[in-house]
C-alpha cells in the first residue's frame, strides 16, 4: 500500500508544479485540468479506498470530474481562438 500511496502523492505533487506554471501563464481552465484530476485521485484512493470512507471516494470522484469540465472548457476556449478568418 505504501507504493501506492507513494505513487499518488508523486503524481499530485508533479500536477500541482504543472498546474502552477500554466496558471502563472493565465490559462486557469488549463491549470484546473491539470490540478483537479490529481486531487482527485488523492481523494479516491487514499480516502475512499484505503479508509474505506464513500465520503471521500465521492468527493474524489467530484474532483476529477470537474477536471475533465475543466478540460473541455480549455479545450473550447482555445479552439475557437485557433481558428482563422479569411
Amino acid at each position: 500500500m505504501w507504493m501506492a500511496a507513494t505513487a499518488v502523492i508523486l503524481v499530485f505533487v508533479l500536477g500541482l508544479a504543472s498546474a502552477i506554471g500554466k496558471a502563472r501563464k493565465g490559462r486557469w481552465w488549463t491549470a484546473g485540468a491539470v490540478f483537479l484530476p490529481g486531487l482527485g485521485m488523492v481523494g479516491i484512493l487514499l480516502g475512499g479506498v484505503a479508509r474505506q470512507s464513500t465520503s471521500f471516494f465521492w468527493l474524489g470522484c467530484l474532483f476529477v470530474a470537474a477536471g475533465f469540465g475543466s478540460e473541455a472548457m480549455a479545450y473550447w476556449r482555445t479552439a475557437g481562438s485557433e481558428r482563422v478568418v479569411r
